[in-house]
């Protein structure tokens, strides 16, 4: 049951970080010109996809806590996870920055 449990969490880390580094990556290539003039969504849409892409990277972060005891049997998987979930939060948080107006 303990290997069913750590195999779930993996693939939710997986998936995770695999979106979020997907998001960030639109989000990077979204990026308008300095010049360019560009039409606001509407605050609820700003609001619902800045708490979406903020719990993503909360649970990344968790994720990133939790690495140690995700791959606690298979020992070869904690580094790759390690790098996969780092890479995640990178992305997360550009978009959550993006969402805020900081980047």
């Amino acid at each position: 049951m303990a290997e069913s449990s750590a195999m779930q969490e993996r693939i939710a880390a997986l998936v995770m970080s695999g979106v979020s580094i997907l998001m960030g990556g639109i989000k990077f290539l979204d990026k308008p010109d300095p010049d360019q003039l560009v039409e606001l969504p509407p605050d609820w849409y700003m609001n619902f996809t800045l708490i979406l892409h903020g719990v993503i990277l909360l649970a990344l972060l968790v994720s990133l806590a939790r690495v140690g005891k995700m791959t606690e049997e298979k020992r070869g998987l904690r580094l790759p996870f390690l790098i996969l979930i780092l890479a995640g939060i990178v992305g997360a948080a550009y978009v959550v920055g993006r969402d805020l107006g900081m980047v």
